[in-house]
Formats: C-alpha cells, structure tokens, sequence
C-alpha cells in the first residue's frame, strides 16, 4: 500500500492505517529527537507529541512532500519550540545500543563504538541549522530538494550548511583523533 493511499485512508476515518506511519517513522523522529535533546526519555516524548501533531494535521499534508520530509519538519520545529521553552534545559548522556559485528576483534568493536558514540555527541553539538538538515539527509534519506522544502530555506543553504556541518565534523575528527 502505498504511503498516499494510507493518508487517504486515515483522513476518511480509517485511524489503524496511522499505525502503519507510526511504524514506518517512529525511528527517524526518534532519532532526530535524540540528537537534539540528549535525552531518551524527552526522545520519547517528543515522538509521542509528533505524532500527535502529525495526525491532527495530516489534512494539512502536501502529498507532493516525501511524508518523511514532512514529519521530519514537524519534528524539528516541536524540538525547537521544547528547547525554547526550557532555556536551562539539561540534557544527559544516552546509551545507544550498538549493533556490533562478529567479525572484529574485541578491540575493533571497542573502537568502533566508541568512535560512533562521540561522532553521535558531535552531531548533538551541532546548531539546529546545521544539524538537521545533515539528519535528514543521513538519517532520513531525504534528497537536499526534499529537504529545502520541508524547512522552507533555498536548495543552496541545505547543500551549504550539509558541507559546513560535515567540514565541522572532519575537523573535530582531524583533531581528536588526529592524522589517521
């Protein structure tokens, strides 16, 4: 079935086909949520709210917009506005699991965990300007057209700030680990 026919269903009253979206899209706004806010259990929330958002406002969609492009923006905009309720927001470390391959060493499992881990804090660092766009690219396989329109900027300030936010992490990268 495909993602238009789903949202047509849900509009004429059919409510479970929302859960075919929630199921499809609970890990890129709970990603997005946890970069921005550190924090698993806001991460949570947020996902909640999104969704909430989503389906009260999915007359408001444009099926000419990926639905992923779309309830990426409505998850940026809700981390947004959370961030700028609570100014003294205070963030805490997530434990993310790691899918971890068998075919490394222990040693090579320890590296490459630890190297995702403060790649993830990095990113979390990262303004929202630069951050988002650069998840939903990655994260959210979004095209940089896609992405323009669901944060309503020009083609050419996605396409810079994704160069700006991946030369930011090269750099720490050169830096923290140096010339590998």
């Amino acid at each position: 079935m495909e993602e238009r026919e789903i949202i047509e269903r849900c509009l004429n009253g059919e409510t479970d086909c929302f859960s075919y979206i929630v199921l499809n899209y609970k890990k890129l706004v709970y990603s997005i949520a946890l970069r921005f806010l550190k924090d698993p259990h806001a991460a949570e929330d947020i996902t909640q709210d999104v969704f909430l958002k989503a389906y009260k406002k999915l007359h408001m969609y444009d099926c000419n917009m990926k639905f992923s492009a779309w309830i990426g923006r409505i998850t940026h905009n809700t981390c947004i506005d959370v961030i700028r309720r609570n100014k003294n927001y205070l963030t805490v470390n997530s434990e993310e699991q790691v899918i971890e391959d068998y075919g490394d060493s222990p040693d090579e499992m320890v590296i490459k965990k630890e190297r995702k881990k403060w790649l993830e804090d990095q990113i979390r660092q990262l303004a929202p300007g630069y951050k988002t766009p650069l998840l939903l690219f990655h994260k959210g396989g979004l095209s940089y057209e896609e992405i323009a329109r669901s944060m309503n900027v020009p083609l050419s300030i996605v396409k810079n700030r994704i160069y700006r936010a991946r030369k930011m992490l090269k750099e720490k990268m050169m830096s923290y680990y140096g010339e590998e």
